[in-house]
């Protein structure tokens, strides 16, 4: 049985930087920007990390076994930041091996990751904006971070998952404004027996209108459509209306928040419902020092229904990162997720998880830095076929050139 709850606990295994919350195909109110403040210049990184990987389910089977198992990882990456006044962009590119001394049961030892980012704006005059995010990630189960909404806390194999948002705002008057945008993401498992319930691509279209009230707070009104379509198995397709009210406001030029709530109209096969959705993130951020994101979502989920129809509940998470000196760093954040999946021919499956991280990192050189990761995430629920308890160290180095 799949799990979409506890997709919170992800991330890709290639870990070349310290754990980032992100939320790619999530929290659609944070895909608007990207941070291009500061000038990158173009870097190149190598890194190297080990560590040991328990997870223990409480009922293992075939397809869920146990790991127990040292593990190590070799990788590169190279990142760009081009802050231009008119035309910022931003790209990065990892890759990485994975190799586990026991192995993982069904799936093998050696394991491939790599990302891709590239986002730029581009303004056309004071009133006009455009810009574009994209991700594309592959990888295998992940181990310190959280929020992309595609894949599962258990073993699945290789994945590959992509995601694009493209947008356009326009300034009608000093207060009042307008944003357009498309997002299109999917994932496709290398598994054929978890890709028959899992592989899916979605688009999601919105309109947003926002009236500026002060300086630092607008208020806006969005309408949004979502349609995802399974590729194997397309009784679970659905799509939804989203009527929704929400604020933007910044309390400083370090620190804001915007808030989405209203009702999600959701409709597949088998089901029409109407249920309440909500959406929240916070930004906060301190020169190179101090860093903390912040996102929370309520409504229906469409990714990884198993053999149910539909899934609706509540994901939240914080990571923070702070620069206590110029060489050591620490990072940490916590998640917790809860969501009911229903429909199909099944009870109803209720399940609950929580993951939590912590590392520190200490610059060793000027472009050698030493760090240290542990991780622990669970999970509850109904279907004992589904629990589990993880914990998991590291330590490494990064170099950078």
């Amino acid at each position: 049985m799949r799990t979409k709850l506890a997709m919170l606990i992800l991330a890709v295994a290639a870990v070349l930087s310290p754990a980032a919350l992100r939320a790619q195909g999530l929290v659609a109110i944070q895909n608007y920007s990207a941070d291009f403040r500061n000038e990158e210049p173009l870097s190149f990184s190598m890194s190297a990390n080990s560590g040991y990987d328990m997870l223990k389910y409480k009922s293992p089977t075939s397809q869920y076994g146990n790991i127990e198992s040292w593990y190590a990882q070799l990788g590169a990456g190279t990142a760009y930041t081009h802050a231009d006044k008119t035309t910022p962009y931003s790209f990065s590119l990892e890759g990485s091996v994975l190799e586990y001394v026991k192995g993982v049961p069904t799936y093998g030892s050696t394991f491939y990751n790599g990302r891709a980012t590239f986002n730029f704006e581009h303004q056309f005059s004071e009133r006009l904006k455009m810009s574009n995010n994209f991700y594309l990630t592959y990888g295998t189960n992940p181990n310190s971070a959280f929020g992309y909404g595609a894949t599962s806390a258990l073993w699945n194999g290789q994945f590959l998952y992509g995601y694009n948002n493209f947008n356009v705002s326009y300034a009608w008057s000093p207060r009042f404004s307008t944003t357009t945008s498309y997002t299109f993401d999917g994932i496709t498992y290398e598994n054929s027996a978890v890709a028959t319930s899992q592989d899916r691509y979605s688009h999601l279209g919105a309109q947003q209108i926002a009236y500026k009230v002060s300086q630092r707070t607008s208020l806006t009104a969005e309408y949004r459509y979502r349609m995802t379509n399974y590729t194997r198995s397309r009784f679970q397709n659905y799509h939804s209306h989203y009527a929704l009210g929400g604020v933007d406001h910044a309390w400083s030029e370090n620190m804001s928040g915007s808030a989405r709530a209203g009702a999600e109209f959701f409709e597949n096969s088998t089901v029409s419902k109407v249920r309440p959705y909500a959406e929240a993130a916070i930004n906060y951020s301190v020169a190179q020092q101090t860093q903390l994101r912040w996102f929370t979502m309520l409504g229906f989920n469409g990714a990884l229904l198993g053999s149910y129809t539909n899934s609706y509940g509540v994901n939240t998470g914080i990571q923070v990162n702070h620069n206590v000196s110029k060489r050591l760093s620490l990072n940490g954040g916590a998640s917790y997720a809860h969501s009911t999946l229903s429909g199909g021919p099944l009870p109803d499956q209720r399940q609950d998880a929580v993951f939590i991280n912590a590392g520190i990192g200490y610059q060793l050189m000027d472009n050698v830095n030493l760090n240290a990761n542990y991780s622990f995430s669970t999970q509850l629920s109904n279907n004992p076929a589904v629990e589990f308890n993880r914990n998991r160290v590291s330590v490494g180095a990064t170099a950078t050139f």
